[in-house]
């Protein structure tokens, strides 16, 4: 799983327009995040702390390229190494419940998906705040 997750978010990144080393750096990131977020998990946090825990140490191993001008667009990583932690189900899922009839259900996990991109969020945010780089470039 980490190896794949690794190679979709660098796939993404040359997609953006990253060289290899963005592309090298993205996969690092997200490889070396989802690692994280497998830890946590199978330690049974929180959902949301496991969201921003990944975050944070993603884009703190993803902002080392732009600290060091990894490649032709550093912030590129940055962007695409978290996209791992889009919670695309939950968002899908909370559509087609509400429109199979399950209100509460829908409304429930359309809730609990925009906690965790709330959480992600935070995370990134706070490893921007360590780094002091602000902003993708995109």
């Amino acid at each position: 799983v980490v190896l794949m997750i690794g190679l979709s978010c660098a796939a993404f990144s040359h997609l953006a327009g990253g060289d290899w080393g963005v592309f090298i750096m993205t996969f690092l990131a997200s490889a070396g995040g989802m690692i994280v977020r497998q830890e946590i998990g199978h330690r049974h946090f929180n959902p949301l702390l496991n969201f921003a825990a990944t975050a944070f140490v993603t884009t703190l191993i993803s902002a080392q390229a732009e600290i060091y001008q990894i490649g032709n667009l550093p912030t590129v990583a940055m962007a695409s190494s978290v996209l791992m932690l889009v919670p695309g189900f939950p968002l899908i899922n909370s559509v087609a419940d509400m429109l199979k009839g399950h209100i509460n259900m829908g409304i429930a996990r359309f809730v609990m998906a925009s906690l965790l991109t709330l959480a992600t969020c935070l995370g990134i945010v706070a490893a921007m705040s360590v780094t002091g780089i602000w902003g993708w470039a995109i």
